[in-house]
């Protein structure tokens, strides 16, 4: 018995040394990842369609939508930290593609419609042909974005209509500053993406310019989608929000970078462009599914 006295201590020390390194080799394997998890996203999914209405025009739930985020933070490039190209959903943090993205995905699902429904649209609006096949099957100019969801039946775009002028001009933005997208490294999606480019170039697009803006204010409504061109050589739009109406005339709701948040422009649309020196004009595409 006296021995084993002598030794327990030394046996138990023993087996704490064998046992200390497992529990610290297995402790990452417990933490919580960087992103919260996709049901955060499903259930903010689940809020949000609440605020629609069955009867509602999918504008009108656009702009309640939108409205909904209101102060949510801005992040940039959410979409692009996969190695792998995969559908992304995040609905704690927008920029300004992915707010007009996903307020008209939850709008097109309706207050009855699933998780996976809304997920096929986001897919839909997002890729080529809602297909994904690595990183060239990305939409990356919005133009695109509006191109396919017109052709969908979704939007319709309204510049040409609304007194917009011929906007002639090259799109290859992504191609000629290659340093900015790593991931056209590869030449196979270089290629996929100068394609889109060409395609893009080649369709007759229009735009309204920011001294003409406050003319056609008046027939811009509640939910339009307001795409502010660029004076970038090669690209296509530089900012996006959705009309909103206040004191009579119609602001930006957007998602901003300055703002670091989702906000509405404290000045009239017009006002809010001609302050953007890197701004040419604007484009405006409406809504015209039914509910």
């Amino acid at each position: 018995m006296m021995l084993f006295n002598r030794i327990a201590p030394v046996l138990a020390f023993m087996v704490a040394v064998l046992i200390i390194p497992i529990h610290i080799g297995s402790a990452p394997a417990q933490q919580a990842p960087v992103d919260e998890p996709p049901k955060a996203d499903s259930l903010l999914f689940v809020q949000k369609q609440r605020l629609i209405k069955p009867t509602q025009p999918i504008a009108d739930r656009a702009v309640v939508l939108a409205r909904s985020f209101l102060g949510t933070p801005y992040v940039k490039g959410v979409l692009d930290r996969p190695a792998r190209e995969q559908l992304v959903i995040n609905l704690r943090a927008l920029d300004c593609w992915t707010l007009v993205e996903h307020c008209t995905a939850i709008a097109l699902t309706g207050p009855d419609g699933s998780f996976a429904t809304y997920q096929k649209h986001i897919q839909d609006l997002r890729y080529w042909g809602g297909t994904i096949s690595g990183y060239g099957s990305r939409l990356h100019y919005f133009t695109a974005w509006i191109l396919q969801a017109e052709k969908a039946g979704i939007l319709q775009d309204m510049t040409k209509s609304l007194g917009g002028v011929p906007l002639r001009k090259q799109f290859n933005y992504i191609s000629t500053h290659a340093a900015k997208y790593p991931k056209i490294n590869d030449p196979k999606i270089a290629r996929t993406i100068a394609d889109a480019e060409a395609r893009l170039s080649r369709h007759p697009w229009h735009y309204i310019p920011k001294g003409k803006i406050a003319a056609v204010e008046s027939k811009l409504k509640e939910g339009d989608i307001i795409l502010l061109c660029s004076y970038k050589a090669g690209l296509d739009i530089a900012h996006e929000g959705f009309a909103v109406w206040q004191n009579g005339r119609p602001h930006l709701l957007h998602a901003s970078s300055i703002g670091h948040r989702v906000i509405i422009s404290r000045q009239p649309l017009a006002a809010y462009v001609a302050g953007q020196r890197g701004m040419s004009g604007i484009m405006v595409a409406r809504f015209k599914v039914a509910p």
